[in-house]
C-alpha cells in the first residue's frame, strides 16, 4: 500500500497510477425486473460484458471508450474521477501477479427511457492474503449514444459493519526510525527516491505524529508530509491526518482487519485531484513491514498495487 497519506505515490518521483473503475456487471442474474424492453436491456447487458471483457485484458483504450466524454466515478469515500481519465490506469496482468479478486451478484437493469439505463448489484472484493472480503454495492447510468451503450456515472459505496475499535497503542510498533524502499517498477518505472520516516509520540501519547521525506533521485524537489494518528472519540475509530510540502491533504480511517492494519485513504493532491486507496500494513513484528497499496474504486484486478518495504534503521529496536 501506499503511506498512509496517500501522498507519497503521487511524488513525481514515486507515483502510483491511482485511479481505477469497479467492474460492472455482466452475464449475472437479473433478480425483479419486469416488463423491460428486452432488445434495450440485452443490449446494455451486451456493453457491460464488452466492458468487462476489456478489464479482464487490461484494455484502457476499450474501456476508455464505453464511457462518456464527461462519464464519473464517485466511490465510498467521496472522491471524484473521470471515467476515461481512470481507465488510462489500466494495465495487463502480469504473470504470477497477485491482484485483488471481486465477485459481483444481485445485479439488476432498469430501462428508464430509450436512451437511459440503471445497473444496480452488490460487490464482494478479497485483497491477496485475506480471507475476508470487503462488501459494497454500485449503481451505474447508462446512456445509449449514437455509437452503442456508455456508462455515464458510477456511484459505489461499502456496506461493512464498522469494525470494532482498536486500541490506539497498538500501533505503537510504527514507533522509531525507518528507512523505505519503493517499488519503483509499480511506480514511474524510473528509480526510486530516497524516502525516510520518523515515527513518535506526542507529549500526551494520544497521537503518533509521523514525519516522512521524500528525495527524489533525479534531483527533483524534496516532498515532506507530516501526519497525525489518532482516536477519534465522534466517530470512535482511529483516524489520520496528513499534510504535504507542495499542498496536498489526506485523511484515513484505520482498522486492524485479520492481524493486519489497514487505513482507507482519501487524498487531495496539489492539482486538485482526488484519490482514494485501501492501505494494508504487513508488520513481520520485528523490524520490516510491507505496505500495500490498491485503488478503492478498482473493485478488480487489472491496476497492479504499489508497494513498499519500510525497515528500521540499523540501531533502532524493535516493539
Amino acid at each position: 500500500m501506499s503511506n498512509p497519506s496517500g501522498i507519497l505515490f503521487r511524488h513525481p518521483a514515486g507515483r502510483a497510477a491511482i485511479g481505477l473503475l469497479v467492474a460492472l456487471a455482466s452475464g449475472h442474474r437479473a433478480g425483479g425486473q419486469t416488463a423491460a424492453p428486452k432488445g434495450a436491456e440485452a443490449a446494455v447487458r451486451a456493453a457491460s460484458q464488452a466492458y468487462q471483457a476489456a478489464l479482464a485484458r487490461g484494455d484502457a483504450t476499450a474501456v476508455a471508450a464505453l464511457w462518456t466524454a464527461d462519464g464519473d466515478i464517485i466511490d465510498d469515500l467521496g472522491s471524484v474521477t473521470r471515467g476515461r481519465d481512470a481507465a488510462s490506469g489500466l494495465t495487463p496482468p502480469r504473470e504470477g501477479e497477485q491482484r485483488p479478486a471481486f465477485a459481483i451478484d444481485d445485479v439488476t437493469v432498469r430501462i428508464l427511457t430509450e436512451s437511459v439505463a440503471i445497473e444496480d448489484g452488490v460487490v464482494e472484493v478479497t485483497l491477496p492474503g485475506a480471507t475476508a472480503p470487503h462488501h459494497g454495492r454500485f449503481s451505474a447510468t447508462w446512456v445509449r449514444q449514437a455509437d452503442g451503450w456508455k456508462v455515464a456515472s458510477l456511484r459505489e459505496w461499502r456496506t461493512d459493519p464498522p469494525e470494532s475499535a482498536a486500541r490506539l497503542a497498538d500501533l505503537d510498533w510504527l514507533v522509531g526510525e525507518w528507512n523505505v524502499a519503493i517499488n519503483s517498477a509499480e511506480s514511474t518505472g524510473g528509480p526510486a527516491p530516497k524516502t525516510e520516516m520518523s515515527i513518535h509520540w506526542n507529549d500526551t501519547q494520544t497521537y503518533l505524529l509521523r514525519e516522512t521525506r521524500i528525495v527524489p533521485a533525479d534531483g527533483g524537489p524534496v516532498m515532506e508530509v507530516s501526519q497525525r494518528i489518532g482516536w477519534d472519540p465522534l466517530a470512535r475509530q482511529i483516524r489520520s491526518w496528513a499534510f504535504s510540502s507542495d499542498g496536498g491533504h489526506a485523511d484515513a480511517q484505520w482498522a486492524l482487519e485479520e492481524g493486519s492494519w489497514v487505513a482507507r485513504t482519501t487524498t487531495v493532491h496539489a492539482d486538485g485531484s482526488r484519490t482514494s486507496s485501501i492501505n494494508r500494513y504487513l508488520y513481520d513484528g520485528k523490524d520490516q513491514c510491507t505496505v500495500q497499496s490498491f485503488p478503492t474504486h478498482a473493485w478488480q484486478e487489472n491496476q497492479a498495487p504499489v508497494t513498499m518495504t519500510m525497515t528500521r534503521k540499523s540501531g533502532e529496536t524493535s516493539k
